[in-house]
């Protein structure tokens, strides 16, 4: 069911947005009604716009057109995302004979009221001609299920009865406006315009009419397929979830290692989420999943995030296999370019050959980003896909749009500049994921911090879930998806395993791991209650490091991409305290692990290094630690944290720098860096 239009609603969009004026508060209402409906828009698609007279700084009324701006999406633009353009330019325009792309933009823009509003949509001149007060057009998933047919042109009469008018396919922007121009007289006697292997637009002198209209033309669409729709494409067997899962996540760190492979390491090195979603599943199982998938997207738009083909591999490929199968995709992917170049007498710069989204044979899907927040896209765009590839399939034949439609897309210079504008500059880890212990407060909390403003990907780990849960929430404010968390108590072999499992299901491998989790216990080892003490730190304060790298390094090792494991380790294993034994002695052997695991494994290019930090505020000294490390040393719990040899307090943050730079020391492995503020006695040697 579609969320009605609630009068309601409206008037808390006219008493929030009224100041600017009634018809622009209910653009934004409906096309908010629009966007929030994946059937409908997904991630920036569709456009929507409003026909009304603004008054200018001089005080003159003028005619305008709001259209959505480039970069703005339907599910939660705001007032400030409708550029305003003189409608009498805007449709002049349209009386050119051509114009082209850069000219159209540049044209768009010099016809705004405010020069520091978002370009205009590409199909601002579309929305100009229709000769109606609200405009609105969406990427229907039903609707594309009957234009996406050899025979579109026959169902379009069957399933809206002469209420429609179908244009064929011809590329957005200025070419699809002449091509409206010529059938506008047209749109008077129908309620929807439906632009073959495209999508719908619906109009009415309200929003609320040309909302209902838009709704009222996809249940058709939707009724008939109702009527026609079989239940499978295939005979998809019932495999548990749970197991699909597992194996989609196993395949994930070999096929990052192959993609970064393909092009030479960082620039090729992804985030790959898994899905099992019940109809990608399905398509997944078919015996006709190669030709159900390689025809290229339901809508031309999507191959901006999808590429024009998916790879499709098998579950227990080989890290060979899947390189060969990556290598295979790259080639077919250049001479699909090749063809389009030819077709078109242009050329252009070439895209990675990289796909971005992985069938697997009857399991389900991969979907891959730069960054998760693109993966999501490419997921979402592709799960919404499949149940038109679905409806076709079950008695038709699927034919979205020509290859060189589609090539056409792809390289449109205007869609590849508003990719770019909205490409964020990467920082140091950008592409890389990493895992961090003990992230929940202190030293890990704030290395996790600085590895996300750093472009990392990070999962965060601790045992006290409602701290964590609670950090985690206030990281993923300014962060997003780039931070996920799971809850594991590290002293158990399964939950750092567990642990390494989740980074893999989240972001789809791991390239840093800081161990960092910890305690700090106190006693003497010459008395039974120090000896106890001793026992369990080398559990929690070695033995645990120890799993949690293990674990990791076999996930960097079935890469191939080398990797770093990065170690909280302490002054302490060179320079003991009093009474301090049962902490400075399983610190000692961490700095030993470390090095043997630099030695180990070095010939897979995986680094080993640790911190050694000193006296930095975190809740290791809660319980009365500091009181008594302090009385230890002869200082107050203030001079405690200055003595050293620059007189100042080394806090979390210095540590996190030193975590971060160990990340990107390509060079160094079996290295102890020490962040103390200066302590002769604890030099390393």
């Amino acid at each position: 069911m579609y969320r009605p239009y609630l009068d309601d609603e409206a008037r808390e969009y006219i008493d929030r947005y009224g100041h600017l004026g009634e018809d622009l508060a209910l653009r934004v209402y409906t096309s908010h009604l629009l966007g929030r409906d994946p059937k409908l828009v997904l991630h920036g698609g569709g456009n929507t716009s409003v026909k009304t007279r603004v008054r200018e700084l001089t005080g003159d009324e003028v005619d305008v057109l709001y259209v959505k701006g480039s970069g703005w999406d339907l599910s939660d633009i705001e007032p400030k995302g409708f550029p305003a353009c003189r409608l009498s330019r805007l449709l002049r325009l349209t009386e050119l004979e051509t114009l082209s792309d850069e000219d159209m933009v540049a044209q768009l823009r010099g016809q705004m009221l405010d020069p520091n509003s978002p370009t205009p949509s590409v199909e601002a001149l579309l929305h100009a001609l229709i000769p109606h007060k609200f405009v609105d057009h969406t990427h229907a998933n039903a609707v594309l299920s009957i234009l996406d047919r050899p025979d579109s042109q026959t169902l379009v009469q069957e399933v809206w009865q002469g209420r429609v008018l179908l244009l064929p396919y011809v590329m957005p922007g200025f070419v699809l406006a002449r091509a409206v121009r010529a059938i506008v007289d047209q749109l008077d006697g129908v309620d929807a315009l439906l632009l073959d292997k495209h999508g719908i637009f619906t109009w009415g002198s309200s929003a609320q009419e040309s909302y209902e209209r838009m709704i009222a033309a996809v249940a058709k669409a939707e009724a008939w397929l109702a009527a026609r729709r079989q239940h499978h494409v295939s005979t998809a067997n019932d495999r548990p979830l749970a197991a699909r899962r597992k194996a989609l996540s196993r395949i994930t760190p070999r096929l990052r290692g192959a993609l970064a492979k393909a092009t030479s390491g960082t620039d090729g090195r992804m985030v790959v989420l898994v899905s099992d979603h019940p109809d990608l599943y399905e398509i997944a199982c078919s015996d006709r999943l190669q030709d159900l998938v390689q025809r290229g997207p339901i809508t031309p738009d999507h191959v901006l995030r999808t590429r024009p083909f998916p790879l499709v591999v098998d579950a227990d490929g080989s890290p060979e296999a899947l390189e060969q199968a990556v290598a295979e995709w790259g080639e077919r992917y250049h001479a699909w370019v090749d063809r389009g170049i030819a077709a078109r007498g242009i050329e252009v710069k070439r895209l990675d050959a990289l796909p971005r989204v992985v069938f697997v044979k009857n399991q389900g899907a991969l979907f891959l980003g730069k960054t998760i927040a693109e993966a999501m896209i490419v997921r979402d765009v592709v799960e919404q896909s499949a149940r038109v590839v679905i409806d076709i399939a079950n008695d038709g034949e699927y034919r979205p749009v020509s290859e060189t439609d589609l090539f056409d897309i792809e390289y449109w210079s205007l869609e590849q500049a508003k990719l770019k504008r909205q490409a964020s500059k990467p920082g140091r880890l950008a592409r890389r994921v990493a895992l961090v212990t003990g992230a929940a407060s202190g030293i890990g909390l704030a290395t996790a911090e600085a590895m996300l403003a750093e472009g990392a990907h990070v999962l965060v780990v601790d045992r006290a879930g409602e701290r964590l849960e609670a950090e985690h929430a206030e990281l993923a404010k300014k962060y997003g998806a780039r931070v996920a968390w799971a809850l594991a108590d590290l002293e158990k072999t399964e939950d750092a395993r567990a642990a390494v499992s989740a980074c893999v299901s989240a972001f789809g491998g791991l390239d840093i791991l800081v161990s960092n989790a910890g305690s700090a216990p106190a006693g003497l080892l010459d008395e039974e209650e120090g000896e106890l003490a001793l026992e369990r730190s080398v559990r929690t304060n070695l033995l645990s490091h120890q799993w949690i790298a293990r674990a990791a390094a076999e996930v960097m090792q079935a890469q191939g991409l080398g990797g770093v494991l990065l170690f909280n380790a302490s002054k302490a294993a060179f320079n003991p305290g009093p009474a301090f034994g049962p902490y400075a002695i399983p610190k000692a052997a961490l700095v030993a692990l470390m090095r043997q695991l630099a030695i180990d494994l070095g010939k897979h290019g995986i680094r080993s290094n640790a911190v050694n930090a000193d006296r930095i505020r975190t809740r290791l000294f809660d319980g009365g630690v500091l009181a008594a490390r302090a009385k230890a040393r002869g200082l107050s719990e203030e001079q405690y944290f200055r003595a050293n040899l620059l007189s100042r307090e080394t806090t979390a943050e210095d540590v996190a720098e030193a975590f971060v730079y160990l990340a990107t020391a390509e060079a160094t492995t079996g290295c102890v860096l020490t962040v103390d503020g200066g302590n002769a006695a604890a030099f390393p040697r």
